[in-house]
């Protein structure tokens, strides 16, 4: 079989562990593989996948080697891997596959009654022990369709969308992590975010494994285990939601984090707080990155000696980041949506060419996402375009009134959301959570948010709360919270 028949993902995989076979490439608490024990275990499944059907093959799998393996198999045997959050209900499993066309999915044995109940056809990988050389080199079959992976987005629309990435797509952006954060074979990559989140797929799994580094895969995320993984197996980097960089803070078990060399939060806006206390507990800096599912993901991260606290970074050297309104780029220092373009841009939503054509025409993506590039390029986030709210005829992007919030005493984190009121149309809400052993009192943070803005911006009720709801992600859930504010004001 010609190189060109073969996966470039996994091309990229095999290249790096060509030097070192014996390496670990994934470690986990159930087990650990080297890097010639994960490609027996791709080969295993490649062979398994030669007699299904269809061009698209599901993967539901945890955080673990399992998911890599399977990953890989599809790949080799040409199947396009539909991503599937092992978390979601079956009724959204069985709307994601019928999205993405396909009923066969590589399932984990602890996953199978939820795929069954899904309606989807469970291939459970060979056991560990039965992996033979016999094995060892089925074909490598070229990808009958050019996306390699779908990663879900709900949008704004609550309908998932599967979000078609190409090799080149992932590669380009792996490559631009590299230079940008100067990654090498010898990081050692601590997985704390979901694999099927994009940031957990790119930068924790293929990042690292294309450079035959190691990762620490947390099944689930626990702050005390995680920095137990950080001291034994020296850790030295960590990409995660600021909830979980806030948590890791927090916690007062004693362990060396010395090897920490770069650690980034992304998914949604780091608050001050976060970054403060992180830094004091570790003694180094908390970057704040950015990216989408449509730009593979990354578009932007601090540099950890070009940090520019507020910022989202420096966008990617392969990327470019453009201001632009109604599609007309805009000059430094004006707000507009952000635009992206490079080669990790998607191929398109699968299935969907019209919302296609509105996300990427002419091959720019349009993130949604408002916000500013400075003098010296650094990007900056001012909300998105589905969050911004008309209060009495004027803009409010909520993530203003979010940080005014954080910077009152005692307020750990806060949601700002619009509720609907029959005589005033949309109203502006706000959710807080106080920080350890502080007591928050509704009507003196009111008070003191009148203070600190306009009138209109002021939220007419404050609702305090032990914490945030979250979603698999990690991130606030807004949808939750209106929910809530809307219930309790019945």
């Amino acid at each position: 079989m010609s190189r060109a028949s073969e996966s470039a993902i996994l091309a990229a995989v095999r290249a790096a562990a060509a030097g070192r076979p014996d390496a670990r490439a994934l470690v986990s608490p159930r087990e650990s593989l080297s890097y010639a024990a994960l490609e027996a275990r791709a080969a295993a499944i490649a062979t398994q996948l030669r007699g299904v059907a269809g061009n698209v093959v599901g993967l539901l799998h945890a955080n673990s080697p399992g998911f890599a393996a399977a990953l890989l198999g599809a790949l080799w045997a040409g199947k396009t891997a539909a991503v599937l959050p092992w978390v979601a209900p079956p009724p959204l499993l069985r709307l994601m596959a019928t999205e993405a066309e396909f009923r066969a999915v590589l399932v984990a044995e602890e996953l199978v009654p939820r795929a069954v109940e899904a309606g989807l056809e469970p291939i459970l990988a060979p056991r560990p022990d039965s992996t033979g050389t016999s094995a060892a080199n089925p074909p490598l079959t070229p990808l009958a369709l050019e996306a390699a992976v779908l990663l879900y987005t709900s949008g704004t629309t609550g309908r998932p969308k599967a979000v078609a990435l190409s090799e080149s797509n992932l590669l380009a952006n792996v490559e631009g992590c590299r230079i940008a954060g100067e990654f090498t074979g010898e990081d050692v990559m601590l997985a704390i975010l979901p694999l099927f989140h994009a940031f957990g797929l790119t930068v924790t799994l293929l990042l690292p494994l294309t450079l035959g580094g190691k990762v620490v895969l947390e099944d689930r995320f626990v702050p005390r285990t995680s920095l137990q993984s950080v001291a034994a197996h020296r850790v030295s980097a960590m990409i995660g939601v600021p909830s979980q960089f806030r948590l890791l803070a927090r916690e007062k078990v004693d362990v060396d984090c010395a090897s920490l060399r770069l650690c980034i939060a992304g998914a949604e806006r780091l608050g001050d707080h976060t970054a403060r206390a992180f830094e004091q507990r570790f003694e180094r800096p908390l970057l704040q990155g950015y990216g989408a599912t449509e730009a593979s993901p990354v578009v932007s991260f601090n540099r950890e000696r070009r940090n520019h606290p507020g910022s989202v970074g420096e966008p990617l050297p392969n990327v470019r980041a453009t201001i632009r309104e109604d599609m007309r780029e805009l000059p430094c220092g004006e707000h507009g949506e952000i635009c992206i373009e490079g080669p990790s841009v998607m191929l398109g939503y699968y299935g969907q060419p019209e919302a296609t054509a509105r996300k990427i025409p002419g091959g720019v993506l349009r993130t949604g996402d408002r916000g500013w590039l400075d003098s010296h390029g650094y990007l900056h986030l001012a909300g998105r375009d589905d969050d911004m709210l008309k209060i009495a005829g004027e803009k409010v992007y909520p993530a203003e009134i979010e940080r005014v919030l954080e910077q009152i005493p005692g307020v750990e984190e806060a949601a700002v959301i619009g509720v609907e009121d029959t005589d005033r149309g949309i109203t502006l809400a706000a959710v807080v959570a106080a920080r350890p052993g502080e007591h928050l009192d509704a009507a003196e943070v009111r008070a003191a948010c009148r203070a600190r803005l306009e009138a209109g911006k002021t939220p007419r009720t404050i609702t305090v709360v032990e914490q945030l709801p979250r979603g698999a992600s990690g991130k606030v859930d807004k949808k939750v919270l209106i929910e809530q504010v809307t219930y309790s004001g019945r």
